[in-house]
């Protein structure tokens, strides 16, 4: 049996075997597209004998590029471990660090995360004096990192500047820059500009690498953005053997700078081959129609149709719920009757944004259904870790002044803002770094500067291990870095959760550990730098399986697969979002967002809309999204509302018994009513033309006119 080719369809098989010239493979949700990439590595391995590091493989998570090299090994029965199969950053990392001085940088810069950039954006505000409360420091940190990625200059920007936001962004990304030069400090978006920079720059290293990767793939090439893609321009090979293997039907992300035009340039820039990839292995065949029903009406789309061996399967159920409430505790019930059938990691909620994830977690709390949301902080994001990370960089970069900023206190040692900004303005004036000028000068009279015990002991210790850091094993370094400073003590009673916040640090010792198993030969910089490059999309990836219901926004679904999938709000306003409707570009990618959501269902499919949904307090109207009417109705089975003329109702966990009435005259002060809108409430006045009611959730409400419609009389 031919491993490599034989587990392949046709289209598979001739994505893989066609190895010469530039390729574009178009692969549909569930066709198989990274099962492409992986057969093609191991066939150029064992069929074509190419050797392992004249290729190039690059995707966009850690633990996708993981999972790549251990399917490869297995496939070509070569130890791919140190194969280039590699994330987009870390490539970057790769040439930036063996090139560093072709643009003025030094070898041993630190890779600075988005809190670190926040930080720095913090600091600059402030001193600056710009007001923190007109202009977010978070959402400028965020509008200079979009810049970066879009290659845009502060020059540039400050000379297209506008609005007051971007005026006082534009200042702010100049000193920005600055300080990162000052800390020998990169950004994520440096990360692959600057090898830009490098690769454009210089003839030799750019011939250096395009000689060296003869073949290139890149997987996910549907979220790369204009830099990523100009910087796979810059090492194609001379060859032009280059796969590129996307979903333009799966482009989600134009809000961080993914281009889906980026396809369509390839295809003509490269006069690639195309190959479809329309073969699906994951839904049935109606969740399909539907997904494509969803997507053709997208003007300029490569045209491919999904299809399956597979059953037909059950209709899409849309679900008519009155209020968002009745939506959340219809889904819930849904799932709880189908939990007969099937575990919990079979199911999971989607919503367009965070906020809707509320009702849902009521409702399953009420029904003691265990449920994760996606989206909350990541483990290197938490205190303990990123205080030991920043001494870390601290210790690898004596320069880094947002590391220095963090741990000045942390222990406790009282050395306050004004000792902080003398150790930063002695260090300028002296022109060392920050650990020197812990120490300072022993006649301090000269700049008006005298160390303080706490800052010498602080400076003894990051220098003792500055110096020891390429003799230890990282995971030493890191313990006698938390005994040195006495981490643990004070972490333990740092606050309430000392203890669980200590596990972490425990945590974090684990995981240094696994890496020096996995790489014997690495020391604590190179641990360092792996950390930086992680990504929210890899602990997502990582977590998946467990057995709980999963809720999640619809973009941090993809890639995801589950038997039963309830997409929720399914509106106009969210599913398409109304900051979508003046762009066509935008309206077209809130279609591809449906179609991800809808083609992560494997066997069964809930899209439920409610009628009324509570903002800010009040009741507001809600119309079905306009793209439910593109999905054929041969295959949607709609189910109304429990509300609308049921038995009963759920009030407060448990069901009791209603009565309709036909006339106000049936109501009496007292009374518990449910009314379709607000729920639950008391009665508190009623005359022959008005109700006044007191519900649990929504306060008073006056009712008048043709209400009755909307009410029931709880049994008492």
């Amino acid at each position: 049996m031919d491993e490599i080719l034989d587990p392949l369809n046709e289209k598979q098989k001739e994505a893989v075997e066609h190895t010469e010239g530039p390729l574009l493979v178009l692969a549909g949700a569930g066709s198989g597209k990274t099962r492409v990439i992986t057969h093609r590595f191991a066939y150029l391995l064992k069929k074509k004998k190419i050797t392992m590091h004249n290729i190039l493989a690059v995707t966009f998570t850690n633990k996708a590029a993981g999972e790549m090299k251990d399917r490869i090994s297995v496939l070509s029965k070569i130890d791919a471990s140190r194969s280039w199969v590699r994330t987009f950053h870390s490539t970057g990392v790769m040439i930036l660090r063996k090139n560093p001085e072709t643009i003025g940088y030094p070898r041993d810069f630190v890779i600075y995360d988005s809190e670190d950039s926040k930080s720095i954006v913090k600091k600059i505000m402030k001193d600056r004096g710009i007001d923190s409360k007109t202009f977010n420091p978070p959402g400028i940190a965020d509008r200079i990192l979009s810049l970066k990625d879009s290659l845009i200059t502060p020059e540039e920007f400050k000379g297209r500047a506008v609005t007051d936001f971007d005026k006082a962004a534009a200042v702010i990304y100049q000193d920005y820059e600055i300080n990162l030069r000052k800390n020998k400090a990169v950004d994520f978006p440096d990360l692959i500009s600057l090898p830009i920079k490098i690769l454009s720059e210089n003839e030799k290293i750019r011939a250096y690498y395009k000689s060296l990767w003869h073949y290139v793939m890149v997987d996910e090439f549907q979220d790369t953005n204009n830099a990523q893609y100009q910087l796979i321009k810059l090492f194609c090979p001379l060859s032009n053997n280059i796969c590129v293997v996307g979903d333009d039907d799966q482009s989600i992300y134009g809000w961080r700078g993914a281009n889906v035009e980026n396809i369509n340039d390839f295809m003509d820039y490269y006069k690639a081959k195309l190959i479809l990839l329309e073969q699906n292995y994951r839904s049935t065949s109606i969740i399909l129609t539907a997904a494509h029903a969803v997507v053709e009406k997208i003007q300029g789309r490569i045209d491919k149709k999904l299809w399956t061996s597979s059953k037909s399967g059950e209709k899409i159920t849309v679900i008519n719920a009155l209020t968002d409430k009745e939506e959340a505790l219809r889904t819930v019930d849904t799932i709880d009757k189908l939990l007969e059938n099937y575990d919990f990691r079979d199911f999971a909620i989607f919503y367009r944004t965070n906020a809707q994830s509320r009702l849902f977690e009521e409702e399953l709390l009420f029904h003691n259904i265990p449920y994760k949301v996606f989206g909350g902080q990541k483990f290197y994001a938490r205190k303990e870790v990123k205080d030991i990370l920043s001494y870390i960089k601290l210790i690898i970069n004596p320069y880094d002044r947002a590391s220095l900023e963090r741990i000045i206190n942390v222990p406790k040692r009282k050395i306050g803002n004004a000792s902080l900004d003398k150790i930063i303005k002695y260090a300028g004036e002296k022109n060392v770094s920050f650990i020197e000028a812990l120490f300072g000068c022993e006649n301090g009279a000269e700049t008006g500067f005298v160390p303080t015990t706490a800052m010498k002991d602080l400076g003894i210790i990051l220098k003792e291990l500055n110096e020891s850091s390429g003799k230890m094993t990282p995971m030493n370094f890191v313990k006698v870095l938390i005994d040195s400073i006495g981490y643990k003590e004070y972490i333990l009673n740092f606050d309430e959760d000392g203890l669980d916040r200590w596990e972490n640090v425990e945590e974090l010792i684990n995981s240094i550990k696994e890496y020096e198993d996995f790489n014997p030969d690495a020391l604590i910089q190179d641990f360092i730098n792996d950390v930086t490059l992680q990504t929210g999309s890899d602990e997502l990836e990582s977590d998946n399986g467990r057995d709980y219901i999963s809720l999640m926004t619809i973009h941090n679904a993809k890639g995801l697969e589950f038997k039963n999938v309830f997409i929720s709000g399914v509106i106009a306003g969210l599913i398409p979002h109304s900051s979508s409707l003046y762009s066509s570009s935008e309206l077209n990618e809130e279609r591809r967002l449906f179609y991800v959501g809808i083609t992560r269902a494997m066997e069964r499919l809930f899209l439920s809309y409610p009628e009324t949904r509570l903002k800010y307090g009040s009741v507001e109207r809600c119309l079905p999204s306009p793209f439910l009417k593109d999905i054929p109705d041969e295959f949607i089975q709609v189910e109304e509302s429990y509300i609308r003329g049921r038995e009963s109702v759920r009030i407060q966990g448990r069901y009791e018994a209603g009565r309709a009435v036909s006339d106000i005259s049936e109501i009496k002060t007292g009374d518990i009513v449910y009314h379709r809108i607000f729920g639950r409430g008391s009665v508190i006045f009623v005359s022959k033309k008005l109700m006044t009611v007191k519900f649990d959730s929504s306060g008073v409400q006056n009712l008048m006119g043709n209400f009755i419609s909307s009410i029931e009389v709880m049994d008492r």
